[in-house]
């Protein structure tokens, strides 16, 4: 079994970091190819050193992503990237075959560098996601507490009835008529899932 293939469900919808990820998945690729056949140090150093500097590009670059759209878990994240760093160093100084150093290298590409994209840049997408569908919400409503708040039946007495997981939202017409316009949808800002139209009243 070879390594994970880049697929668009790994996507954070960010050009550069989306275009680095999949170079990283190729060269995850090249290690595996490297560790399951005969191969001298040299070829070795050579992919490791060429790992190596696309990481700390890939990972400056990442970062700076993440301060741009003010990921709250920026800091928790770039220590990540430095572990991953630092353990990768170690392991492979400590290599004491060539061997050892393909395979040490091996359970690094595979355990750490694609689990990290598979797994904790994941966490920056949705968040990033949750960013998008609260600002929709923000177009539609503005800054009134209009979401998910009951209306007065006396005062309005047409309701546009929506559902989510957690409760019943009812807009006015206004609201519902920008609801049904949007091609995407809106999300409840408590359980986040998508609020589904049922009837008028």
């Amino acid at each position: 079994m070879g390594m994970p293939a880049w697929s668009d469900e790994y996507s954070v919808h960010n050009d550069t970091i989306d275009s680095e990820h999949k170079r990283l998945f190729e060269l995850a690729e090249k290690v595996y190819q490297m560790a399951h056949k005969s191969t001298n140090r040299n070829e070795v150093k050579g992919v490791l050193s060429e790992f190596f500097d696309y990481m700390r590009e890939h990972f400056s670059h990442e970062e700076k992503y993440m301060q741009s759209i003010g990921y709250p878990h920026l800091s928790e994240h770039s220590k990540i990237h430095k572990t991953i760093m630092v353990d990768m160093a170690h392991l492979v100084k400590n290599a004491h075959s060539l061997r050892e150093l393909k395979e040490k290298l091996l359970v690094i590409t595979r355990d750490w560098l694609i689990g990290h994209i598979m797994q904790e840049d994941m966490n920056i997408e949705r968040w990033r996601a949750l960013q998008v569908a609260d600002n929709n919400i923000k177009q539609i409503f503005g800054d009134s507490k209009t979401n998910g708040e009951f209306c007065n039946l006396a005062d309005k007495p047409k309701s546009y009835i929506y559902q989510c997981h957690c409760k019943i939202h009812r807009f006015q017409k206004e609201a519902h008529q920008k609801l049904q316009k949007l091609e995407t949808n809106v999300l409840c800002k408590e359980c986040k899932y998508p609020l589904e139209f049922l009837r008028e009243e």
